[in-house]
């Protein structure tokens, strides 16, 4: 079954606005037997709402900054228990369209993880005419955001992250010559991050 999520949309939503978006949630969760842990919250959350509408007939009608404060505040209140209800309906729907409908929310359907990138393939490292430098290279890899370049020097057991990168190719300075070096990449990607590619191994000149 698809999962979907609440959508609030109330950011944008003006105070005569959200008050009928209130009314409307309030007035479809009350004995919904969707929710039936939710029917003790509603008397108060009512109250927040009618508290809202007094304080926006009190602006609309006398205006003064002692009203429209009282309309802030009042406005403030009901937006953070719409967003509680909206956790709430979240939780007891799973995620089912219908039920998330029935509270009087809008959904959004949730968006499809990609599984993790697969580990880069063809790693190069090349010896140059240059004493100490060895030139690694990789392939760009589909929705690549970043690549980690660890190196191994011959003798030790430790890898070592050198290189965090956006770029494919990296040159490495100030080796050994005649000694032997050991490289692997891993990409991260928004669907998470690869396992090491194959390990290459080059001399330095």
């Amino acid at each position: 079954m698809d999962k979907y999520t609440v959508k609030m949309g109330i950011s944008s939503l003006s105070s005569t606005a959200l008050l009928e978006k209130g009314r409307t949630v309030a007035s479809m969760l009350d004995g919904n037997t969707g929710y039936p842990t939710l029917q003790a919250q509603l008397p108060a959350f009512v109250a927040l709402l009618d508290t809202l509408e007094s304080a926006n007939n009190a602006v609309l009608f006398n205006g003064g900054k002692v009203n429209f404060e009282a309309k802030r505040m009042a406005e403030q209140a009901v937006r953070h228990a719409v967003k509680d209800l909206a956790g709430l309906v979240q939780g007891i729907s799973g995620g089912d369209k219908a039920l998330i409908l029935s509270a009087g929310f809008d959904t959004v359907k949730q968006a499809t993880l990609l599984p993790p990138p697969s580990a880069p393939s063809d790693l190069i490292v090349r010896r140059t005419v240059e004493q100490g430098i060895l030139k690694v290279k990789w392939p760009v890899q589909p929705g690549s955001k970043l690549f980690y370049l660890e190196m191994l020097e011959q003798g030790s057991t430790e890898w070592n992250r050198v290189l965090s990168t956006t770029r494919t190719s990296h040159v490495m300075k100030n080796l050994t010559t005649g000694k032997e070096y050991s490289f692997r990449v891993q990409v991260v990607t928004a669907s998470g991050i690869s396992q090491m590619s194959e390990v290459v191994t080059n001399i330095a000149a």
